[in-house]
């Protein structure tokens, strides 16, 4: 029989608990709605994974807000200790992801999610999985900061990255400042139910999809990492808990842009 969500926790804590006092995970998250899985106001259903997974371990987490960009930077710099995103081998050089070699444990990761291409309603605008067409020298609208893969690269396109959070990325379309935008498939669904209706649409098949990982810098593995390890194992039981499958992100906290 499988061994229990409780009784993997007090493995976990006996693994872990070598401090007598918490040790603190300061964590950077996007001050822009990743709808349902990071929200600025602490909601996201990853954010609550997170809390869950720490909630026995020596662990108290520091969460702060910043733009994407400023994230990734404070990551170099050793600023911020952890944040959420996908596996680049760009970033290997500075952050840690569960697992061992280069390629991560996907067991141990937050989740998947899954980007779409978008398009206004009516335009020519096609994606056959590998390459747009009837773009008409336009850009590909998408948000800096945020790893799209070597699928984007490969297609050698120019790239409009100055959008600040997602709300932006769909007005630049729809006034027509991008012919196509890629997304974050959740959050588009959410904001175009909620404001674009009969504007925009999505465009098929997937753009991609990629597992989330909480990203560990590669200074506080060096100090801490038998805790960082068993918070990646915790993160993949808490996973699989009646607790979380149960939550739902707060219907105040779908708003935003």
């Amino acid at each position: 029989m499988a061994p229990t969500w409780p009784c993997l926790l007090a493995l976990l804590v006996a693994q872990a608990a070598q401090a007598a006092d918490p040790v603190s995970l300061r964590l950077c998250t996007a001050d822009q709605p990743f709808y349902p899985f990071t929200m600025p106001d602490g909601s996201g259903q990853h954010q609550f994974l997170l809390r869950l997974a720490a909630r026995k371990l020596p662990l108290t987490l520091d969460n702060y807000m910043a733009p994407r960009p400023r994230c990734l930077q404070d990551l170099r710099q050793g600023r911020a200790d952890a944040a959420v995103g996908v596996f680049t081998r760009e970033r290997l050089g500075y952050l840690a992801y569960p697992g061992r070699g280069e390629q991560p444990d996907a067991a141990q990761g937050l989740g998947e999610v899954r980007f779409v291409a978008y398009r206004r309603v009516g335009s020519a605008v096609s994606w056959d999985g590998e390459r747009f067409a009837n773009l008409d020298g336009g850009a590909v609208g998408v948000l800096f900061g945020f790893a799209y893969g070597p699928k984007l690269e490969a297609l050698k396109l120019p790239i409009d990255d100055r959008a600040i959070g997602h709300e932006q990325l769909l007005q630049k379309l729809v006034r027509g400042r991008n012919p196509v935008v890629i997304m974050q498939e959740r959050q588009g669904e959410q904001l175009i139910a909620q404001r674009y209706a009969g504007q925009v649409e999505a465009l098929e098949p997937l753009f991609e999809r990629f597992t989330l990982y909480l990203m560990v810098g590669r200074p506080y593995l060096a100090r801490h990492g038998e805790l960082v390890r068993a918070y990646w194992r915790a993160i993949e039981a808490a996973r699989a808990s009646a607790e979380y499958r149960q939550y739902r992100v707060p219907a105040a906290g779908l708003s935003g842009s």
